[in-house]
């Protein structure tokens, strides 16, 4: 008896070697780098949490750039750079709303000077969802790979009745010029787990984070706007709509970013959080 079951539990251990694949190896050279595309700020934070109190005083409006051995990646481009002369003709009320805050130096070129790049040198330019302060510089990257899940752009071009505010048709109007992945789901961009994408609806349908698995920094997960700030996450609080296009598919989405965090002890950037971007390496700073 005793040695059957451990001939058993001998069995058992070499059919989990061959059948669970090996984790691939985040590569070295590695480098992940914060921006934020101005700012906003002055406005209620029940716009960004139910029942919130009180207002948002600053906020950044924070986009990443990933240096990978096998191509740049942009995470979110922020808000368009033609707010910077023309807000209020760009964003129409939204700009005076959400007390948008820009200067050339917040220019999407300005910015990836300060690595090192120019807009030609990204690879892939992913879009943790299509708004106004998230894609808004989609444009300025023609020659690279767009990659967002199809029911993104769907609600981009074609919007639900309401929700149509936080689009801007100009800013994704390049789109059909580019080599564009629609995703249906989660992706392995480079087949190597270091840089990988969640599918997770709510904020908008094809809302998505992105997991980075850095080699000496661990695991940092960028939010986008699955969720706006560390203390909704926390406390299960979602936008009202149409910040929220569907409340059940957020806060199913809410514990995906939980499971990674939990199960990875990773970090996460939200980018929108003060207290979060200010307590963030800056750009040129870096982590790897």
């Amino acid at each position: 008896m005793k040695r059957w079951m451990i001939g058993g539990l001998i069995l058992t251990l070499l059919l989990g070697l061959v059948v669970t694949p090996a984790l691939a190896q985040s590569p070295a050279g590695m480098r992940l780098y914060v921006f934020t595309s101005g700012s906003l700020g002055g406005f209620p934070k029940a716009a960004l949490q139910i029942g919130g109190q009180g207002n948002i005083d600053w906020a950044p409006v924070s986009f990443y750039v990933l240096k990978h051995p096998k191509g740049n990646v942009i995470f979110d481009t922020g808000n368009n750079d033609k707010t910077i002369t023309n807000a209020d003709g760009w964003w129409g009320p939204l700009a005076k709303g959400f007390g948008l805050k820009m200067t050339q130096d917040d220019a999407i070129p300005a910015q990836l000077a300060k690595i090192g790049l120019k807009t030609s040198d990204i690879k892939y330019v992913v879009l943790g969802h299509m708004h106004l302060d998230h894609g808004g510089n989609t444009s300025q990257f023609p020659n690279s790979t767009l990659v967002v899940q199809n029911d993104e752009m769907k609600a981009a071009w074609w919007p639900d009745p309401g929700y149509s505010i936080y689009y801007i048709p100009g800013d994704f109007a390049d789109t059909k010029k580019m080599n564009v992945v629609r995703l249906e789901g989660d992706l392995d961009l480079f087949g190597d787990r270091s840089f990988e994408i969640r599918r997770a609806p709510g904020h908008t349908p094809g809302s998505q984070f992105a997991v980075v698995r850095l080699p000496k920094s661990g695991t940092v997960v960028l939010t986008s706007d699955v969720a706006y700030l560390k203390e909704s996450l926390e406390k299960n609080l979602i936008p009202p709509i149409p910040g929220t296009w569907s409340p059940m598919a957020m806060y199913e989405s809410y514990q995906k970013l939980r499971l990674v965090r939990d199960s990875e002890k990773a970090s996460l950037f939200f980018a929108h959080d003060p207290e979060v971007f200010k307590a963030t390496k800056h750009a040129p700073d870096y982590y790897e």
